[in-house]
């Protein structure tokens, strides 16, 4: 169940977070962060070994727009290209990486051997964007002015070259086990996605692990870019999992019935600090305070949203998982009480077994690393520190626990 807190921001419309200027640009005065959609790993397992396929939109030469380049990003980390300038097509061998950045989540990086990156100033450091629902792969980049974001490259992964680039680039120097793509025979963009429209790579692995709204703030076209029941959405299909930050770090997802949760996590998976989620005045933003940290991060609703999945669910969940799935009765301590046989249930469900034999209802949720329970008709709840609870419980997170406690 979303909190209430957190629901209030989420119910609020979507802000445009910044304007249209011309030449197709977006201005960056002003705007959310550029995140790339996925971190760095699923990029680089995204190209190597494959060819990228894209043309270039924003070029000032009409002749270049609309016209097919390609690249084959090798796994040794040489890309050959053939790509198309001033009228021709010529062939280039170059060197690749895909690099973790602290302000855009994931870099694509051209650059000479034993040369470090410089993410966000150096030319060809961009941020990547990948579409699984169509297989779409774009970058972009920042005009020189360093105001506007354009689209830079716009295309598709796939796993042959077309034809029409090795006719155009003959002398390239490509793997010899790398299939050529008969079909694709044009060297107009529109035309080479038509004859093989089954081409392109769509659903790769690891590709629904993305930040909503982290499409590109050039291609969003001055709208925003991500919708607020998207976002509820997103949150409610990770309560209880690992988030991570651009700069690695872990964050647990809480939502209770009252308020919502950020757990931060040291390197040991420990609770290290939690925040919790508010809306702002105005409800067009989400507030993060800290415990203990002396700042608050605020997120505008319509932003790229700059918290990645993980798929991790962490360990408590789990646990709670494996009590719910079990449906058998656990004795638990409730305020001054002995053992309370309690039945955990699904959407914070939990039923005690009374003295007379009879049933009563009741309701668990998470609260700063501790399991709270709480029965109709008590004033106060019983709160149970996770880890104690899993051994208590004979629960460990590599095994999942054993099938029953007494085992």
């Amino acid at each position: 169940m979303i909190g209430r807190s957190t629901y209030l921001g989420l119910a609020a419309a979507a802000l445009m977070t910044f304007h249209m200027v011309p030449g197709g640009g977006a201005q960056v005065v002003g705007a959310p962060a550029n995140y790339s959609s996925h971190d760095a790993a699923f990029f680089a397992g995204l190209l190597s070994g494959r060819v990228w396929l894209y043309e270039r939109p924003s070029s000032r030469h009409a002749d270049d727009r609309n016209t097919l380049w390609g690249s084959y990003y090798g796994p040794d980390g040489t890309v050959r290209s053939c790509i198309h300038l001033d009228g021709a097509f010529s062939a280039l061998v170059d060197r690749w990486r895909i690099v973790p950045s602290r302000r855009f989540r994931a870099l694509h990086n051209y650059h000479k051997a034993g040369t470090a990156p410089d993410p966000g100033r150096n030319k060809g450091h961009v941020p990547l964007f990948y579409d699984p629902g169509i297989g779409r792969l774009h970058t972009e980049s920042l005009s020189a002015s360093g105001r506007e974001w354009f689209v830079l490259s716009l295309g598709w992964v796939q796993e042959s070259w077309p034809r029409a680039l090795r006719d155009a680039c003959p002398g390239l120097d490509l793997p010899a086990d790398l299939p050529v793509n008969e079909r694709q025979t044009s060297i107009r963009m529109d035309e080479a996605i038509a004859q093989d429209p089954e081409a392109p790579l769509r659903g790769v692995p690891g590709s629904a692990l993305a930040a909503p709204g982290s499409t590109g703030l050039a291609l969003a076209g001055g709208g925003p870019t991500v919708t607020a029941v998207a976002l509820k959405q997103f949150l409610i299909d990770n309560d209880g999992r690992v988030l991570e930050t651009t700069t690695g770090a872990r964050l647990v997802l809480v939502l209770g019935p009252e308020r919502d949760e950020l757990r931060r996590l040291d390197r040991h998976g420990a609770l290290a600090d939690t925040g919790y989620l508010l809306p702002s005045g105005d409800g067009a933003a989400i507030v993060l305070q800290w415990e203990r940290l002396p700042w608050k991060d605020r997120y505008r609703i319509g932003d790229p949203f700059p918290l990645l999945p993980t798929g991790e669910r962490y360990a408590a969940f789990r646990l709670m998982d494996w009590l719910v799935a079990r449906q058998r009765d656990v004795g638990l301590p409730f305020l001054d009480r002995e053992d309370v046989a309690f039945r955990f249930e699904p959407d914070g469900l939990v039923k005690a077994r009374a003295a007379d034999g009879g049933e009563l209802p009741g309701r668990w949720w998470w609260s700063r690393g501790h399991l709270q329970v709480s029965l109709d008709g008590e004033a106060q709840a019983s709160s149970y520190p996770w880890r104690a609870l899993a051994d208590r419980l004979g629960w460990t997170p590599a095994s999942d626990g054993p099938a029953d406690p007494a085992e």
